[in-house]
């Protein structure tokens, strides 16, 4: 994941939605896969410079939702949303 990251420009405030797609239609807590999806992925973020830290001041917003059952593809889809600056009225 390291090298994708590192292709990501520098942020200072973001959202996250956590789009997960299944292998099976097994149901599925859509929280606690990605859950621990974010945690990574964010701390990943700050550890390779891209993200000042990890707190509600630089990620105060994300979600997780259900995509679709993908049995080729099974995958968690991380979009970031790139947000207004503390400089710019917080």
């Amino acid at each position: 994941m390291a090298p994708q990251i590192q292709a990501l420009p520098v942020y200072e405030r973001i959202g996250l939605i956590l789009t997960v797609y299944p292998g099976t239609r097994q149901l599925t807590d859509v929280a606690n896969v990605c859950s621990i999806h974010e945690k990574f992925f964010a701390d990943a973020l700050v550890e390779l410079g891209k993200l000042p830290d990890d707190n509600y001041l630089y990620l105060p917003e994300s979600g997780a939702r259900f995509g679709a059952v993908d049995p080729e593809n099974p995958r968690v889809e991380i979009t970031i949303h790139p947000l207004l600056s503390l400089n710019h009225g917080l």
